[in-house]
């Protein structure tokens, strides 16, 4: 072999070795002693528990998945103004025509000195539930396709606002 053969199998050696080819890097990592969770799976008190998944309580969680409509706690003083403004929306909310659209019902609130948008409507077909923000708490309710109105004042929910949406 010539200085041209030698020099090319020097320079395939040396291409070998720089790819990694054929040569061990390190050595290999050993498996896990316990395998990783790959789904979630509910803790059932009697029997044995999957190694593979992430155990859950599932009225645990249920229950979490309840708390946005929770409502937070209203000040004296903020039920105080929200009971105060009652009169006038109730007077805007019973004047309305049978049965009351949500845009009526925003309408109401409006004219009761209410912001368009701390106003919050539902039409559940049965009536309009509402939720209007206000002096740092909530005037919520319902006004019933036969012109019923119940009003009262709370706290905003954990979710944020006043009204908890339908389907959550």
């Amino acid at each position: 072999m010539g200085k041209q053969g030698v020099l090319s199998v020097i320079v395939v050696a040396a291409a070998v070795l720089l790819s990694g080819c054929g040569v061990a890097t390190s050595p290999a990592r050993p498996a896990p002693s316990s395998p990783s969770p790959t789904a979630a799976c509910p803790y059932v008190p009697e029997g044995p528990q999957p190694s593979n998944c992430a155990l859950y309580d599932p009225e645990a969680a249920m229950a979490e998945n309840e708390r946005y409509r929770e409502q937070r706690p209203i000040s004296a003083d903020a039920k105080a103004e929200l009971n105060r403004r009652i009169p006038a929306v109730r007077k805007a909310l019973e004047a309305l025509p049978d049965p009351a659209g949500t845009k009526d019902v925003e309408r109401a609130f409006e004219a009761a000195g209410f912001h368009a948008q701390d106003v919050r409507t539902d039409d559940t077909g049965r009536g309009i539930r509402f939720g209007a923000a206000a002096a740092g708490g909530c005037l919520v309710g319902f006004v019933g396709i036969d012109g019923k109105v119940e009003l009262s004042p709370r706290g905003s929910i954990l979710d944020g606002g006043c009204l908890a949406m339908s389907g959550h």
